[in-house]
C-alpha cells in the first residue's frame, strides 16, 4: 500500500453546512415541511395518497437527518456548545407543540384493508417502501387511537435521563489521578483505555478503581436515572401492548427473541473455557492473585506506541484484500477530514460513526496511541463503509441498515486487522500479542456483552414484573453475574460491582447482545474473506450496500451466516478454544 499523501486529524462539519445560518435556513424549511404533514388527514387510505405520504417523508427524512447529524456532531465535539445544545432544544420544543396534530397518522395507517396493502406492496411504485408496507401491517396490532397517540404525544420527552447521564461522563466527572512510573497522571476514558493494559498490575488495580470510584460515588444517582429510564420504556411497551421490551425490539426487525436465550446458555456452556483461559493467563503473568481487570493486561510485545499515521498504515495493509473501490474509499475517509482523531475537553469520550444520507459518514475517535486505538480506527472504519455503501446504493426509505448488524461489519474489520497482524508477526512476543488480542477481543465482545444482556434482562425484567430495584439490588445483581462469568479464580476489587453504571448502551435497551451475535458473524465472514473464499467478497460488498432492504436474519444468510441455528454460535467456541490452545504453547515455559 502506497504511502498516504497526507492525513487530516479534525472533522470539517462545512462539508454539512457551511455556515450556522444554513443551519438554521435548513431548521425553517423542516419546521414548513413537518407542519405540511397534516394536509395528508383522511388521504392515506387511498393508493396515491400513501405513496404522496412515503415521498413527503423521505423528503423530511433527508433534510431533518441532516441537520440532526450536524446539532450531534457538534454536540460530540463540545458537550459545551450552545448553539446545538440550544437548536436541539428548539426542535424538542417545535414537535412537543406539533406532534399531537399528527396523531392520526398511525391509525389512519393501519386502518387500511390488509388486502389492499399486500396489493400496493407489488407495485412498481412501492418498490422503495415495500418494507414499510410491511411494517403497517405488522403494526396493525400495536396500533393506538388518534386520541390516545395525541395524548402521548402531548408527554415531555427529552431523553432526559440518557442525556445526564452523557454529561456527566463526558463533561461533569472528574477521574482523579493515578501514578503511572512515579508521576501522577490525570486519567481520562482514553488514558484508562492504555492503563488498564499495563504489564504492571498496580498500574491496572489503580486505574480499575480510580475510574469506578467516580461511578460509585454516583451510585443512587445514576441507578436513579438507569431505573427511570427502564420504567420510561416499559410504559410505552405496554401502551403499544407488546409482550416484553425484548419482544417489541425484536418484532419489527423480524428477529427471533428466542436468539437472546439461546446466545445466553451457549456462553453458559462455554464458560470453562473462559475459566480455563483466565487460568492459563493468571499462571503466564505469574500472579498471586488474579483480578477481573488482569482480563484486560496485554500479553506479548509488540509495538510500545502506535502514532495514527502508523494505523492508518496498518488499517490499509489488513483491508487490502477489499479491494479498489472500499480502500479508496478509506483513502478518502483519512485524507478528506471524516475523522475527528484527537482527545479534546468536553469532547464525547469513545469513538463512533455516523452516516450522513447524501454525504460522507464521520469518525469520532480519542486516539491514545495503543494497538486498541488501531482496532478501534478499523471498527470504526467498518461502520462508515457500511454506511456510504448502503447509502450509495439504497434510497433514504432503506438506507439505514438495521441495528441488528450494526456491529457486523465494524467486528469483520477487528477480525481481518488481528489475523493480518498474526500473520505477519516476525518473534514468538509478537504472536504472543495478537492472538492475546484475539482472546481479549473475544472476552469483551462475546462474554462480557452477554453479561450485559444478562444484567439488562434482569432489570427490564424487574420493572416489567412489578419487582422493586435500588442501587443495592443493581449492584448485587452485577456482582452476582460477575461471579458467574469470571469464576472462582478471578477475584473482583471494591468497586467491581459499580461498572454497571459506566456502561452507556444499557441506555438503549437490548442492544449490547448485538454486539456478541455480531462477534460471532463478523468471524465467520472475516475468515471467508481473509482465506479468499471464491466469489464471497462480491457477496459481502452486496451486503455492505443492502441497507435494510433485507430483514437482518436473512441478510446475515446471504453471506453464509445463520445465527437461528445452534450450531453457528457453537461454531465461534471452536475457533476461541483454538486460540487458547495456540495461547498455551506460546506461554508455555520450557
Amino acid at each position: 500500500m502506497e504511502k498516504m499523501e497526507k492525513l487530516t486529524t479534525e472533522w470539517n462539519l462545512k462539508d454539512i453546512y457551511a455556515s450556522e445560518e444554513l443551519a438554521k435556513q435548513d431548521f425553517e424549511k423542516i419546521k414548513k415541511q413537518y407542519c405540511e404533514f397534516v394536509n395528508f388527514k383522511g388521504k392515506l387510505k387511498t393508493k396515491e395518497g400513501l405513496l404522496s405520504y412515503f415521498n413527503a417523508s423521505d423528503n423530511f427524512e433527508l433534510l431533518s437527518n441532516k441537520l440532526m447529524a450536524y446539532l450531534q456532531l457538534r454536540q460530540a465535539l463540545d458537550g459545551k456548545d450552545k448553539f446545538s445544545r440550544d437548536m436541539q432544544e428548539a426542535f424538542s420544543y417545535f414537535m412537543i407543540e406539533e406532534e399531537p396534530k399528527l396523531a392520526f397518522i398511525e391509525p389512519e395507517l393501519c386502518k387500511n384493508k390488509t388486502t389492499d396493502l399486500k396489493n400496493w406492496k407489488k407495485l412498481e411504485e412501492f418498490k422503495d417502501y415495500d418494507l414499510e408496507i410491511e411494517s403497517i401491517l405488522t403494526n396493525k396490532k400495536h396500533a393506538l387511537d388518534e386520541k390516545t397517540n395525541r395524548i402521548l404525544s402531548m408527554i415531555p420527552s427529552f431523553n432526559s435521563n440518557e442525556e445526564a447521564y452523557d454529561k456527566f461522563e463526558s463533561v461533569d466527572v472528574k477521574f482523579g489521578e493515578v501514578e503511572v512510573d512515579g508521576k501522577k497522571v490525570v486519567l481520562t476514558p482514553a488514558l484508562y483505555g492504555t492503563l488498564v493494559q499495563n504489564e504492571n498490575q498496580n498500574v491496572r488495580k489503580e486505574a480499575y478503581n480510580t475510574i469506578l470510584k467516580s461511578f460509585a460515588d454516583m451510585n443512587y444517582t445514576l441507578a436513579s436515572l438507569y431505573i427511570s429510564q427502564t420504567k420510561e420504556n416499559d410504559f410505552f411497551v405496554k401502551i403499544g401492548k407488546y409482550k416484553s421490551k425484548l419482544d417489541a425490539s425484536c418484532e419489527s426487525i423480524k428477529v427471533n427473541p428466542k436468539i437472546v436465550e439461546t446466545l445466553i446458555k451457549t456462553v453458559h456452556d462455554n464458560l470453562n473455557l473462559f475459566y480455563e483461559f483466565e487460568d492459563k493467563k493468571k499462571k503466564a503473568l505469574k500472579l498471586d492473585e488474579y483480578f477481573y481487570f488482569d482480563n484486560y493486561a496485554n500479553m506479548g510485545k509488540a509495538s510500545d506506541k502506535y502514532s495514527y499515521e502508523k494505523g492508518v498504515s496498518l488499517m490499509f495493509e489488513a483491508l487490502e484484500k477489499y479491494g479498489e473501490e472500499y480502500i479508496d474509499t478509506v483513502k478518502k475517509a483519512v485524507s478528506e477530514n471524516w475523522i475527528d482523531v484527537y482527545e479534546k475537553p468536553a469532547k464525547t469520550t469513545g469513538g463512533f460513526s455516523l452516516g450522513v444520507f447524501g454525504l460522507h459518514p464521520y469518525i469520532l475517535l480519542n486516539w491514545g496511541e495503543s494497538y486498541r486505538d488501531v482496532s478501534t480506527l478499523c471498527h470504526e472504519m467498518g461502520h462508515t463503509m457500511h454506511s456510504y455503501f448502503s447509502n450509495k446504493n439504497q434510497p433514504i426509505s432503506k438506507s439505514n441498515y438495521s441495528i441488528f448488524v450494526a456491529e457486523v461489519a465494524s467486528t469483520v474489520n477487528e477480525n481481518l486487522l488481528n489475523m493480518y497482524m498474526l500473520d505477519h508477526a516476525k518473534t514468538k512476543q509478537e504472536k504472543l500479542f495478537y492472538v492475546h488480542s484475539f482472546l481479549s477481543d473475544f472476552y469483551a465482545t462475546v462474554y462480557r456483552q452477554t453479561m450485559f444482556t444478562e444484567f439488562e434482562h434482569f432489570v427490564i425484567s424487574s420493572v416489567e414484573n412489578k419487582i422493586p430495584l435500588s442501587a443495592e439490588t443493581l449492584n448485587e445483581k452485577y456482582a452476582e453475574l460477575q461471579n458467574l462469568y469470571f469464576g472462582e479464580n478471578a477475584k473482583p476489587t471494591e468497586f467491581s460491582k459499580f461498572e454497571w453504571s459506566r456502561i452507556p448502551h444499557f441506555y438503549s435497551p437490548y442492544y449490547v447482545y448485538k454486539y456478541a451475535t455480531g462477534f460471532i458473524s463478523a468471524s465467520i465472514i472475516a475468515k471467508n474473506i481473509y482465506d479468499q473464499k471464491p466469489c464471497y467478497l462480491e457477496k459481502y460488498l452486496k451486503f455492505l450496500s443492502s441497507g435494510s432492504s433485507i430483514y437482518p436474519i436473512d441478510l446475515l444468510k446471504t453471506v453464509d451466516v445463520d445465527l437461528e441455528k445452534q450450531e453457528t454460535l457453537s461454531s465461534a467456541f471452536e475457533t476461541y478454544k483454538k486460540y487458547i490452545e495456540e495461547f498455551s504453547e506460546l506461554t508455555k515455559e520450557k
